[in-house]
């Protein structure tokens, strides 16, 4: 088997893996609290072990291969979903969370692995994988959540482990390794490699690597944000079912798999990655208000697809971008950072969003958001260009 297709699949399970979760997360919370700051604080968990994990990981991919780190990573996803299943206690849930970050270094591992593997004009395209990945895995996984949460609820964490060491089998068996003994990175790991943010200041320091971060940054922040509070905004302003808002996640499911797989690939070759991803940007910002200012919910719709065929544009060019401007030494700490970066933004975007929420207005975060992501557009408009020579 092709070693893009074994990754494509590794990565494929894992948003199953984390998507299964999504019907049920709830309802195992409520067993034991019914404060919803309970049910968030188990993506905060994971994001904030993730940040302080993930430029370690990818800084070990550099030194040690990519192979040895996802065998890890994966297996620690494992572990992380068995205790989650088990669960008794909150402190339970929290801890399975805790361990699933640690060790979540599978996308910037699979990421670094394509970064690898492909040819720069060919990174946009395998880059698209990841979004293909997400946008298949955000089909099946929830769909797959709900059916086996009506016969158990600890049922999908464990179907999510049994994904996750699958995933160890195939990388252990068909995966070589994407990064030779002469290309690895040799210097000592450093007490300081161990900070995220040491390791997240010595890339932005790099020629134009800044100025991409921070439009990396603003992007996440405002459609995390924005997603965050998207279900409550729907309910309030339309009265949304549930069959509904699902319905919505389908929507956004099958654009980005298609997106992915036909569109990304043709615009980046006739406009290139930085027209893209500014273009890409601009749109969000207009979906954004156009959300805002639905009168009817069946608009909702059409305007799913749109902000997601749009997002789905900016990921792989940004990161495409990003990949360009550093050495094939570097993709595993690059590609480490910027999982930890979205971590970051994970947690502030949703708090951010919450508190204009309640305190502004119902659904401020639509149009502040649309002034975020024309901010970041702008940033990537004046961007310098610069590409690593390999």
């Amino acid at each position: 088997m092709d070693a893009l297709a074994v990754i494509f699949l590794i990565m494929l399970m894992d948003v199953v893996g984390i998507s299964i979760l999504y019907p049920v997360a709830p309802y195992l919370v409520k067993r034991y609290s019914n404060e919803a700051l309970m049910v968030t604080m188990l993506t905060v968990i994971y994001a904030a072990a993730q940040f302080f994990a993930a430029p370690v990981l990818g800084k070990m991919g550099d030194h040690y291969g990519r192979r040895p780190v996802l065998l890890v990573s994966v297996f620690g996803s494992a572990i992380g979903y068995v205790i989650f299943g088990i669960g008794g206690a909150l402190w339970v849930l929290f801890l399975s969370r805790l361990v699933g970050g640690i060790t979540a270094g599978n996308m910037s591992t699979a990421s670094a692995y394509i970064a690898d593997v492909s040819k720069p004009e060919k990174r946009a395209k395998n880059f698209g994988l990841i979004g293909v990945a997400w946008g298949v895995g955000l089909i099946l996984g929830p769909a797959l959540g709900a059916v086996l949460g009506q016969i158990n609820l600890a049922a999908p964490a464990f179907v999510a482990a049994a994904l996750s060491l699958l995933s160890v089998l195939l990388a252990f068996f068909l995966l070589p390794e994407s990064l030779p003994r002469e290309r690895r990175e040799t210097a000592r790991i450093r007490a300081n490699d161990l900070n995220p943010f040491a390791s997240i200041s010595a890339m932005a320091r790099l020629p134009t690597l800044g100025q991409l971060f921070l439009a990396l940054c603003l992007f996440n922040f405002a459609f995390n944000g924005i997603n965050s509070t998207q279900t409550l905004f729907l309910i309030e302003k339309f009265a949304a079912q549930p069959w509904q808002l699902g319905s919505l996640l389908v929507v956004a499911g099958i654009t980005v798999a298609v997106v992915q797989a036909v569109l990304v690939q043709w615009f980046v070759s006739r406009y290139r990655e930085k027209a893209v991803a500014v273009a890409s940007l601009f749109g969000q910002a207009f979906s954004a208000l156009a959300v805002f200012s639905a009168p009817i919910f069946w608009l909702i719709f059409p305007l799913t697809g749109l902000n997601s065929a749009l997002s789905t544009f900016t990921f792989p060019t940004i990161g495409t971008l990003a990949s360009n401007s550093v050495s094939q030494r570097e993709q595993g700490v690059l590609m480490g950072v910027t999982a930890a970066l979205g971590s970051l933004m994970s947690i502030l975007g949703p708090l951010w969003a919450g508190v204009v929420y309640d305190h502004v207005m119902r659904g401020a975060p639509y149009w502040m958001g649309a002034a975020i992501f024309a901010l970041a557009a702008l940033i990537l408009q004046i961007r310098r260009h610069s590409e690593y020579k390999m």
